[in-house]
């Protein structure tokens, strides 16, 4: 980016929606919904509140993020259908982030290894691992997100990483996590979900060393079919095209 643009950055992978704001001036303004998980309902009040709050019109937007999974299937349509929607009417840029990578942003800085998960159900995790090579410096995806057993994801995991995410609220996981020698899990720490502020530093960093693409083109990252597709294409046989 050439000279400072309102960016702003929307999360809805999880059970609330997360949005950030960055002004040209470089102020920072943050706000979520609660863990309802009406996006449908929810977001677009709460985007609209944060924009009157910062006094920027939402015209006056140069840049937008928004999540891109893996996460909520309904969450992930909602916000990138809210982005897309926003970035054309502002001629504003569109820009996809991760978003297990928006929670990675959590870690402490002096986390060299640090493994982010989500719950896929299906006895499954999401999962994406990250790494930086000295305290304080940046953090680098070494795992993209996948699709993966619990079993095979926690045989990554080695004494001193950092774990995060969504997926930690699910009991399952953490008796997982407890056999291995790691700090405790509060799964009630807002480290394990996207922050506004880290989604609009991930956004504009993004939009610096990344592509200008077609909002058009960008997709959410289900990373498989949802249970009720699957259900769908068991009941309906395939036509016969011989």
């Amino acid at each position: 980016m050439s000279h400072p643009l309102n960016l702003l950055a929307v999360e809805t992978s999880g059970d609330r929606s997360t949005v950030g704001l960055r002004t040209a001036s470089g102020l920072v303004h943050e706000a979520e919904t609660d863990a309802s998980r009406k996006h449908g309902r929810d977001l677009l009040p709460c985007i609209r509140e944060l924009l009157e709050s910062a006094g920027v019109g939402a015209l006056d937007l140069g840049v937008i993020g928004v999540g891109l999974g893996p996460g909520s299937y309904t969450g992930l349509r909602i916000g990138l259908t809210a982005a897309r929607t926003l970035a054309f009417a502002a001629g504003a840029r569109l820009v996809g982030f991760d978003s297990l990578e928006a929670v990675a942003w959590n870690a402490p800085e002096d986390a060299l290894r640090v493994h982010c998960v989500g719950d896929a159900q299906r006895g499954d995790v999401y999962a994406a691992g990250f790494r930086r090579d000295t305290p304080g410096g940046v953090l680098v995806s070494g795992e993209p997100s996948r699709i993966e057993p619990l079993d095979a994801w926690l045989s990554r995991i080695e004494p001193g990483d950092v774990v995060l995410g969504p997926g930690l609220r699910n009991p399952a996981i953490r008796a997982a996590l407890a056999s291995l020698p790691l700090p405790s899990v509060d799964p009630d720490d807002p480290r394990h979900r996207p922050v506004g502020r880290r989604i609009v530093e991930l956004t504009r960093r993004l939009a610096e060393s990344s592509p200008i693409v077609d909002p058009s083109s960008l997709a959410p990252n289900y990373l498989r079919r949802s249970a009720a597709e699957d259900q769908w294409d068991a009941r309906v046989p395939r036509p016969d095209v011989r």
